[in-house]
């Protein structure tokens, strides 16, 4: 193993989603909770990830309840599917952020939804109240389903909203600078609290916001949060290779992941940029039993509680394609020979990549007439992400092969039963991490995320 190798960590993350998680009968777990506006049930997730060794809990955002195609909720809203409950983020990091000393959390806020001044104000608080541990996952919010709360801002094509989101970025880190090193000066004696000549307006003129500045309160511990995005777009990835330090990867195969990263990292170095210190995280399921066939048993077991209706209704949107009203015993040929024409492009976002996943699926066994039921049921059990299935030692593995070949930097684990899949993961699969070298130790000081990461300026 070269130094080069030897001297990467591995970053760990926690997926704090609910009812559903990427599996999509997450809350039907025997072993989960299910009253997600408790807060301690929150705290304690969070003092557990700490404990365990993860570097982050990642907080993801939707602005409206899960909706599919032909603006159909219900169906996600009975059972419970992923997002069903969706907290302020902003609120939920606060309360997790003042349980733990360091732990780093990612807020994911909306560009597209949200104005600047407030985006910079709300990050710079949580970096204030958090001391240095916060990133923000920068969305643009893109579908119809998330406009329909916000009637009074224009519906904004792909193209606008990244538009948007850069002149977003470039307000708030004015902003966040707005304020010079020693502006408090707090002499009761003088009467003097702040230094007017180390505090300055900002005077932005852009394409589509105009503001004064100077932000209300000075910059955080961290100066300004770490920014991560999720894009994997043409103009996703350029977006990620300007502002970003950490990329958020939902692939299928260490192939995805190694040519995601290497290509934003290219993308990076061209503007000049430090391709080393950009980091990949993708989203994983472990599925860990005492023995091999134990966890084969439970991976089985996961499937059963997916229900049908709510699998059937995700991979619509996944693939642009209603296949609500199909028998599940249809051939998933049949349904999409049917279902193509004009009106077959409204896939999720970036869910284009939902068809070379099927592909890989049907190549599995080419041979089996594989049904829309069959289908449904492999999207809804982990959102296409890897899930990987076996004793806590062959779960390292698959973790350890990816992170060496150089496919990633780290994982977002996706819980099969919340919390409880974060407890079983740290307790099981972290140690045998962290004997190999690959993750830190427990801290015994605080630390921001910026240290954690190794991203110091």
């Amino acid at each position: 193993m070269s130094s080069s190798v030897a001297k990467r960590r591995m970053f760990l993350a926690g997926y704090i989603l609910v009812p559903g998680s990427h599996f999509a009968g997450m809350w039907r777990h025997p072993y989960s909770e299910t009253d997600f506006c408790d807060p301690d049930l929150f705290k304690d997730t969070a003092i557990t990830l700490e404990r365990g060794g993860f570097d982050l809990a990642f907080i993801p955002e939707s602005l409206s309840v899960t909706t599919g195609l032909n603006d159909d909720y219900e169906t996600f809203l009975k059972h419970g599917a992923v997002g069903a409950i969706r907290h302020d983020p902003s609120q939920l990091v606060c309360l997790m952020a003042s349980v733990t000393r360091s732990l780093g959390f990612t807020v994911t806020l909306s560009t597209t939804f949200m104005e600047p001044y407030h985006l910079a104000r709300t990050l710079s608080t949580l970096d204030h109240f958090s001391r240095g541990r916060i990133s923000w996952n920068v969305v643009t919010s893109a579908g119809p389903s998330n406009g329909h709360n916000f009637g009074h801002f224009p519906k904004l094509t792909s193209p606008e909203s990244y538009d948007r989101a850069e002149e977003t970025l470039e307000i708030c880190r004015k902003l966040w600078q707005s304020w010079d090193p020693g502006a408090v000066v707090a002499d009761k004696a003088s009467g003097v609290y702040a230094d007017t000549g180390k505090v300055h307006t900002i005077d932005h003129t852009g394409a589509q916001f105009q503001l004064r500045g100077p932000l209300s309160l000075p910059a955080g511990p961290a100066g300004e949060p770490i920014l991560m995005s999720v894009g994997v777009s043409p103009r996703g990835r350029d977006f990620s290779a300007k502002w970003v330090d950490v990329i958020f990867a939902i692939q299928a195969d260490a192939k995805g992941m190694f040519e995601l990263r290497a290509d934003v990292r290219r993308r990076a170095a061209e503007r000049g940029r430090d391709p080393e210190k950009i980091f990949l995280l993708t989203a994983v399921q472990p599925v860990i039993g005492e023995t091999e066939e134990i966890a084969r048993a439970r991976a089985h077991y996961l499937d059963e509680i997916i229900h049908p209706d709510v699998a059937i209704a995700f991979l619509s949107g996944m693939i642009g394609r209603d296949a609500t009203g199909y028998d599940p015993e249809t051939p998933i040929d049949d349904v999409l020979e049917q279902t193509a024409g004009p009106s077959s492009n409204r896939a999720a976002v970036d869910g284009g990549a939902a068809f070379p996943w099927l592909d890989r699926i049907r190549e599995e066994d080419e041979t089996r007439t594989w049904t829309l039921k069959d289908i449904a049921i492999r999207m809804a059990r982990s959102t296409s992400t890897p899930r990987l299935v076996g004793t806590p030692e062959q779960v390292a593995d698959q973790l350890e092969s990816y992170f060496l070949e150089g496919a990633c930097d780290g994982f977002v684990i996706t819980p099969t039963h919340f919390p409880g899949s974060f407890d079983e993961f740290s307790r099981s699969v972290v140690p045998i991490l962290r004997e190999r070298g690959h993750v830190r130790e427990a801290a015994q000081e605080p630390l921001t995320l910026r240290q954690r990461l190794g991203l110091q300026s």
